[in-house]
C-alpha cells in the first residue's frame, strides 16, 4: 500500500511539474507579444532623434567645413552671395556645383536635403538629389536651421547682415 501512494504521489508531482512550465511558457510567449508591441513606438521615436539628429549634423558640417580652395565655409559663401557682398570671394556656379557634391556625399540614403538660406528678398535653395525636386508636404521632414552674421565693409561705415539658413531632410519616395 505504500509504495502505491508513493507512485500516486510522484504521479502527482509530475502532472503539477508539466502545468507549472506551460503556464510559464504561455506567460513567456504573452510577455513577447507584449514587448514586441510596445518595441515599434520605440523605434519610430528614435529614428526620428537619430534623422533629427542628422539634419544638424548636416548643417554643423555645412558651417565648419570650407569650400575647396577658398578660406570661408560653405555656409558663409552661400551667405555672402545671398547677402550681395562685392566682390564674391567664391563664384555662386562653383559654389552650386561643390554643394551639390558636398550634400549628395553627406545625405543619409533614402533621404533628401534641402538647404536653404535667406536675406531679406533674397533666396538661395539647393536640393539634392536634384531631381527629386522641393518634398510633397505630407511627408516627413526633420529641420534643422540657425542664423549667420556677416560684418560688410563698406565705404564710409560697416554694416551687420545676417542670413537665414535652414536644412531639412526629407524621405523620398
Amino acid at each position: 500500500m505504500a509504495g502505491l501512494r508513493r507512485g500516486i504521489i510522484t504521479e502527482r508531482k509530475g502532472v503539477s511539474d508539466v502545468l507549472s512550465i506551460a503556464f510559464m511558457f504561455l506567460i513567456v510567449v504573452f510577455a513577447g507579444v507584449l514587448l514586441h508591441s510596445y518595441r515599434l513606438g520605440a523605434i519610430d521615436s528614435a529614428v526620428s532623434r537619430q534623422m533629427q539628429l542628422k539634419a544638424e549634423y548636416l548643417y554643423r558640417a555645412l558651417e565648419l567645413s570650407q569650400v575647396e580652395n577658398y578660406s570661408l565655409s560653405y555656409l558663409a559663401a552661400v551667405a555672402e552671395n545671398v547677402i550681395g557682398v562685392s566682390p564674391q570671394v567664391v563664384p555662386g556656379d562653383y559654389l552650386r556645383s561643390r554643394l551639390d557634391v558636398l550634400l549628395s556625399y553627406l545625405r543619409p540614403s533614402g533621404y533628401g536635403v534641402v538647404f536653404e538660406v535667406r536675406h531679406e528678398n533674397s533666396v538661395w535653395v539647393q536640393i539634392s538629389p536634384s531631381d527629386s525636386g522641393p518634398p510633397s508636404p505630407n511627408v516627413e521632414k526633420f529641420s534643422f536651421s540657425g542664423k549667420y552674421t556677416i560684418v560688410v565693409a563698406g565705404l564710409a561705415e560697416n554694416r551687420v547682415a545676417q542670413a537665414e539658413a535652414t536644412i531639412t531632410l526629407f524621405r523620398k519616395g
